[in-house]
């Protein structure tokens, strides 16, 4: 049964790899009407310095409230085209986050949106999306 990771940041550049992966899997192309969708958003932890004196118990609310809003239209467009998905929200360094999410789950392929930004690894996809291609051996399918 296969497995596919959508990695998610709120951004239309997110949204638009969901209803990429919403239109290949009712056409067909993805999944073959079996399988598992599973949808990742990676907050990145700032340094200890920047949270020293923070509780730790504000600090995952915070992350919770970035994470649930960065998924809530992604979550909204695959609910109503009926898509069942399970969802992870991770902290840590995005790219290596997403690569260990997918190693973790047995995902046979990676589905993420690129910014397109950054300047030397970036220069024609977003440097996440970049470094989640050098760093995973299951395919990766960017959406722009």
């Amino acid at each position: 049964m296969p497995r596919l990771l959508v990695a998610v940041d709120g951004s239309q550049q997110a949204l638009r790899a969901v209803r990429y992966l919403i239109d290949q899997i009712k056409a067909g192309g993805l999944l073959g009407g079996e399988g598992e969708v599973h949808l990742i958003n990676v907050q990145p932890q700032p340094s200890p310095r920047i949270t020293h004196g923070i509780p730790a118990d504000e600090l995952a609310s915070y992350y919770q409230g970035q994470s649930d809003e960065a998924c809530r239209a992604a979550e909204v467009s695959l609910r109503a085209e009926g898509v069942p998905f399970q969802r992870h929200d991770r902290k840590g360094p995005v790219a290596d986050t997403i690569v260990a999410c997918a190693q973790e789950l047995h995902c046979d392929s990676i589905v993420m949106g690129t910014h397109g930004a950054g300047f030397v690894s970036g220069m024609l996809m977003g440097s996440v999306a970049s470094k989640v291609i050098h760093l995973t051996a299951v395919p990766v399918t960017l959406v722009k």
